[in-house]
């Protein structure tokens, strides 16, 4: 084995395909992923971890080089009328896909 890759030196991540989730009702999403963006295309208001994302606006995450994000986020919407609907678009490594 290279061992550039057993100390983690260059990039251990070679292949990623891109992912893309529609959400409209409250749930948990696992991230695994070198990014993720979540966009609010409802007219209503979305939770992303306790942070307030109103219509058209995005939320952005990406790692350093050969890093994963494993946050586990908790995607709610408020209490308010409206239709909730998010786009969550995630870059995972191809060896973390169902693919």
């Amino acid at each position: 084995m290279d061992k550039n890759r057993i100390y983690g030196d260059g990039n251990v991540f070679l292949e990623s395909i891109t992912d893309f989730q529609n959400i409209e009702t409250s749930r948990m999403l696992q991230s695994n992923c070198l990014s993720i963006k979540f966009v609010n295309n409802g007219n209503k208001t979305a939770i992303i971890n306790g942070f307030t994302l109103g219509t058209n606006e995005t939320l952005e995450i990406r790692q350093q080089s050969g890093f994963l994000d494993r946050t586990q986020y908790q995607i709610t919407f408020a209490n308010e009328a409206g239709d909730p609907d998010v786009d969550v678009i995630r870059i995972l490594p191809k060896n973390q896909s169902s693919v």
